[in-house]
């Protein structure tokens, strides 16, 4: 469905091209854009799937991880999180044929890439580990005081989130530490005490300064590494369960699980926006246009948002969507209940005044 607000719309932006079969569950989603590829995490199956993006259909799989829960892409390899197996997979980047495993602690999830190092956190003990990828070998390891589902390395920084700061039906916080960070550099750290509730989001303001918003927050932090000092950008009442944050131009926009609204922080003027949405908006993405994209995962729609937040199109996704994705000229949505990838071409839609 395609809805007109405001300024003229001469063509859609996105176009319904293709859907893609993974089968089992699909939970995740990588790019390796120069390849033209997708990887697709299974849980069902435990195998990670690989998707050809110019035949938009699944030409491999990658096999040799008890439970694979991530991957990486670096020059010359794919490299798979084993997070029962204890170790990391490594596949050839092209061939895609299997070239080593390397041991490393309990649990191992998400991980990063940085020219020749793979960094990356353990779940089962606590850690983020530094891996050379030439060597084949972890040469560094930080311990940590809790469990890390994602972090960020930004300004020479790792900012590591602590999920489980915060609990949910005591309403008191788990861990002491809401956010480690670590100067990879000097080794140097800070520990956030309390404050932001399960942070999942950080955004780079400026060096040394990043935003910050937790899924239990009502509001929108600052964090800033040279006073060593948390502020409060905006805050709110009510709206929470934010599950994704992006910067666009000036503003910062948030999602929720919980309120039909995308909440905007204009950082200029200081101001909130809020912007009627659907519910359930669980994944924001940027396409070219630019145009906003939103992912809602109760009404199994994407919606899609001008450079003003007037609301341009709909269209229906499959069942229980969980990532939307950006990717040159396509945009896929990742489907988890109905085990496919959805394809819309992305068009422009170039507006009359």
């Amino acid at each position: 469905m395609i809805l007109a607000t405001g300024a003229l719309f001469s063509a859609p932006v996105l176009l319904h091209i293709d859907d893609i079969e993974i089968g089992g569950k699909p939970v995740h989603l990588f790019p390796d854009e120069e390849l033209e590829r997708l990887f697709v995490v299974d849980y069902l199956n435990e195998t990670v799937k690989v998707v050809d993006t110019t035949l938009n259909q699944v030409v491999d799989e990658l096999d040799q991880s008890a439970y694979p829960v991530f991957c990486s892409v670096s020059a010359n390899y794919v490299i798979v999180s084993d997070f029962w197996g204890h170790k990391l997979d490594f596949y050839d980047r092209r061939s895609l044929d299997y070239s080593h495993a390397m041991p490393v602690r309990a649990g191992p999830g998400y991980s990063i890439v940085r020219g020749d190092l793979l960094y990356f956190v353990s779940q089962r003990e606590f850690y983020l580990q530094v891996a050379d990828i030439r060597r084949k070998k972890v040469y560094q390891e930080f311990e940590l005081t809790g469990r890390v589902p994602k972090f960020f390395i930004l300004d020479d920084l790792a900012i590591l989130p602590y999920y489980d700061n915060y609990h949910t039906w005591s309403r008191d916080f788990e861990l002491e530490d809401s956010i480690g960070i670590i100067n990879l550099s000097s080794i140097f750290r800070w520990s956030i005490e309390g404050k932001i509730k399960k942070p999942l989001n950080v955004i780079r303001l400026a060096e040394g300064r990043y935003a910050v918003a937790g899924y239990l927050d009502t509001g929108i932090h600052e964090i800033n590494w040279g006073s060593k000092d948390v502020k409060t950008l905006v805050d709110w009442e009510g709206h929470s369960h934010i599950m994704d944050m992006i910067q666009t131009g000036g503003d910062l926009v948030v999602t929720s699980m919980s309120d039909p609204r995308l909440f905007v922080y204009n950082m200029g003027r200081g101001s909130l926006r809020k912007v009627p949405s659907l519910k359930g908006i669980l994944d924001l993405e940027m396409m070219p246009g630019p145009y906003l994209g939103a992912l809602s995962n109760f009404d199994e729609t994407l919606q899609v948002f001008s450079d003003d937040y007037a609301l341009i199109e709909e269209h229906p996704v499959g069942a229980y969507p969980i990532k939307a994705m950006s990717v040159g000229e396509r945009l896929y949505v990742l489907c988890m209940d109905s085990a496919e990838i959805n394809v819309f071409s992305i068009q422009g839609g170039a507006r009359e005044e």
